[in-house]
């Protein structure tokens, strides 16, 4: 069964394809190339390959579970991405999301600016909330989450599964077990106290 979209899929040619990514500003490239690039009016765009001919993008493109996961987190109260279109190139395979960016900074350069004691308390807060809110963010870390006016939100968000309920205990390990395989964050926390962040989190689960 193929995964619906909350947005139109929109078919578009190589040429225009080629024109689109000649006019934006590059931000992000991998081995394959551009991945993330922002357009004159201040929009940007995420380009999504498929890597492997047979694999469950085929069925649930990642392009559609980055626009799908935006308007749930939306719904949950997350603050987060807007997505405005979904654009599909068929003769190279690659989908295109057009977005509006959500405004802030980028929380692990924050935390290596200076000692940010609230942050961190803030950040486990908001880990928490998610995870009752049954969301479980396969890339969570610390780039992924943006200090916005105040508030914690989320950006790349193809890799997750948003459960209808808070997450079970193991499910919750294996979160912060992904989270902690990142150097840089696990020494911004080691820094904090690993305990200390734990005990945070633990508390504002139950809240």
């Amino acid at each position: 069964m193929f995964l619906k979209s909350k947005l139109p899929v929109t078919s578009i040619s190589a040429d225009r394809l080629d024109r689109l990514v000649e006019s934006a500003e590059l931000i992000v490239a991998d081995l394959n190339g551009p991945k993330v690039m922002r357009l004159a009016n201040g929009n940007m765009i995420k380009l999504f390959r498929r890597k492997r001919l047979v694999s469950s993008a085929a069925f649930a493109p990642y392009a559609i579970r980055f626009v799908n996961n935006a308007f749930r987190l939306r719904e949950l109260d997350i603050p987060t991405i807007k997505p405005l279109a979904i654009l599909y190139c068929a003769q190279s395979n690659i989908h295109v999301v057009e977005y509006e960016p959500l405004e802030g900074y980028l929380l692990r350069g924050l935390l290596k600016q200076q000692e940010h004691e609230d942050l961190f308390a803030q950040t486990a807060r908001f880990i928490a909330k998610l995870h009752r809110k049954g969301i479980y963010f396969r890339s969570l870390h610390f780039e992924n989450i943006i200090s916005h006016h105040g508030t914690l939100g989320l950006i790349d968000l193809a890799d997750m599964k948003i459960y209808p309920g808070p997450l079970r205990v193991s499910l919750r390990r294996r979160n912060f077990q992904h989270f902690l395989r990142y150097p840089m964050d696990a020494e911004l926390i080691h820094k904090f106290g690993h305990d200390r962040f734990l005990r945070i989190y633990d508390q504002a689960l139950i809240a």
